[in-house]
C-alpha cells in the first residue's frame, strides 16, 4: 500500500474509530503511568529509589527510627495512619515520600542516609560520591557540603514531618488526572475542529499545523496545572507545619537553608547549572515546584502574618 493509502485510511471511519480507541489507551497509559506508582506498584517504586550497599537494601537505624517517630509524635495522625507508612533508608541526600494514607496500598518515607550523621566528623566520605566522582573535602564547595549535610535532630524530624503531612493529601491522585484530563481535551479540541472546520478534506499539513496547536495548548494547561497542584501542596504543608509552634518554624528556617546550602555545594563541584546559584531547582521555562529560598524565607519572616491570621480568625 503507498503512504498516501496509508495516511487516507485515518480519515474514513474506521480510521478515526482507530485512532479514538489510541487515544484512550494513551489516557489510561497516563492516568496508569502517574498513578500507580503511588498505589499498586508502591512497592517497586520503593525499591527503585531504595538505597543500597553492596547489593543489600540499607537498614534504618535505631537512632532515625527514634526520630521517625518523634516525627509521628508531632503531628496529629490517627493510629491507623501512624502504622500505615513505613520508613526506609531513600538514595541521595532529601527525603521523599510515595504513596498517600487516602489509598489502601501503603505509604513509604524515605530517610536519607546522612541523617546518620551527628557531626561532620561522623561523614562516611569514601560512601559519597556525586555523578560517580569522589568529592574533594578540602574545597570550599567540598566544606559547604559536608555542613549541609549535617542535620540537627529537630531539622531532621522536620523533614519527616513534612512528607508525613504530603501524604495525607490527594496530590498523588491529583497529578494522575491532570494529565489524562489534559490529554484527552487536546483530542477532543483537535478532533472537534477537524469536524467542524472540515480539515480532514485538508491539506496534511494544514492539520499537521492544527495539531501541534492543540498540542502546544494541552501541553500549556498540563504544565500549569501541574504545576500550580504541586506549589500549592507544597506551601499548604508549610503552613500546616508553621502552625505546629515557634521550634518547628525555627527548625523549618534552618532545614531549607541546609538543603540550599546542599544544592549551591553540588552546584559548585559538579559545574553544573541544574541548581541557580541561590541554590534553587533551575527549572527553565517552567516552575515545578515552589522556590526553596521561598519556602526558607516564609520560615524566616512569612509565617508571622500566616500564623497571625489564624490566631485571629
Amino acid at each position: 500500500m503507498s503512504r498516501t493509502g496509508k495516511v487516507s485510511f485515518f480519515l474514513t471511519e474506521a480510521g478515526r474509530q482507530v485512532v479514538f480507541y489510541g487515544a484512550t489507551t494513551v489516557a489510561i497509559g497516563l492516568f496508569a503511568g502517574h498513578y500507580f506508582p503511588h498505589s499498586i506498584c508502591i512497592s517497586y517504586y520503593k525499591e527503585f529509589v531504595q538505597a543500597y550497599k553492596n547489593g543489600e537494601e540499607r537498614k534504618l537505624s535505631e537512632k532515625l527510627e527514634q526520630r521517625y517517630k518523634r516525627a509521628l509524635s508531632l503531628l496529629d495522625l490517627s493510629e491507623f495512619e501512624r502504622k500505615f507508612a513505613k520508613p526506609f533508608v531513600v538514595y541521595g541526600f532529601d527525603v521523599f515520600n510515595a504513596g498517600s494514607f487516602k489509598t489502601r496500598y501503603g505509604a513509604y518515607v524515605g530517610i536519607p542516609s546522612n541523617f546518620e550523621y551527628d557531626s561532620a566528623a561522623a561523614i562516611d566520605r569514601t560512601d559519597i560520591k556525586i555523578r560517580n566522582q569522589p568529592i574533594d573535602w578540602g574545597t570550599e564547595a567540598g566544606r559547604l557540603l559536608e555542613d549541609a549535610l549535617v542535620l540537627t535532630e529537630d531539622e531532621q524530624v522536620f523533614g519527616i514531618a513534612r512528607e508525613l503531612l504530603t501524604m495525607k493529601t490527594h496530590k498523588s491522585l491529583i497529578q494522575s488526572i491532570i494529565p489524562t484530563v489534559s490529554w484527552m481535551f487536546t483530542y477532543s479540541l483537535a478532533s472537534q475542529l477537524n469536524e467542524r472546520c472540515n480539515f480532514y478534506a485538508r491539506p496534511r499539513s494544514l492539520r499537521l499545523i492544527l495539531y501541534t496547536i492543540c498540542g502546544l495548548f494541552g501541553f500549556g494547561i498540563y504544565s500549569f496545572s501541574t504545576d500550580m497542584t504541586e506549589i500549592y501542596y507544597e506551601t499548604d504543608v508549610d503552613k500546616q507545619m508553621a502552625a505546629l509552634g515557634p521550634d518547628v518554624v525555627d527548625a523549618g528556617a534552618r532545614f531549607y537553608d541546609k538543603v540550599l546550602k546542599k544544592n549551591i555545594a553540588i552546584r559548585k563541584l559538579t559545574g553544573e547549572d541544574y541548581y541557580t546559584a541561590k541554590g534553587n531547582v533551575n527549572y527553565m521555562l517552567r516552575q515545578k515546584a515552589a522556590p526553596l529560598t521561598l519556602r526558607k524565607e516564609f520560615f524566616q519572616t512569612g509565617y508571622k502574618d500566616y500564623v497571625g491570621t489564624e490566631e485571629t480568625s
